[in-house]
């Protein structure tokens, strides 16, 4: 299952609370087919869609598209150095 770490954490509740996000929103992690192949995008939903892969880490709760759950599953979602994106990278 994908992971956050605690910098990333931080840096998405943060954004949830300055746009007035509710903080029972979940972030969902799922293919960003306008982006291009390969591609994942980050938004805030009220409920996991239907076969979401659900977790929570460190106080954020998530979830991740089931058609991508596999891919993610030893990767570790945490902040850029430029400290205001986000990379995944794999755990460990």
């Amino acid at each position: 299952m994908l992971t956050l770490t605690p910098a990333a954490a931080a840096h998405i509740a943060s954004a949830r609370e300055r746009s007035g996000i509710p903080e029972e929103a979940h972030l969902r992690v799922a293919p960003a087919t306008e982006q291009g192949p390969g591609q994942i995008g980050l938004g805030f939903v009220d409920e996991p869609f239907d076969g979401d892969h659900v977790g929570d880490a460190h106080g954020v709760s998530f979830c991740v598209a089931a058609e991508i759950a596999p891919e993610l599953d030893s990767a570790q979602l945490d902040l850029a150095e430029d400290g205001a994106s986000m990379v995944l990278v794999p755990a460990g």
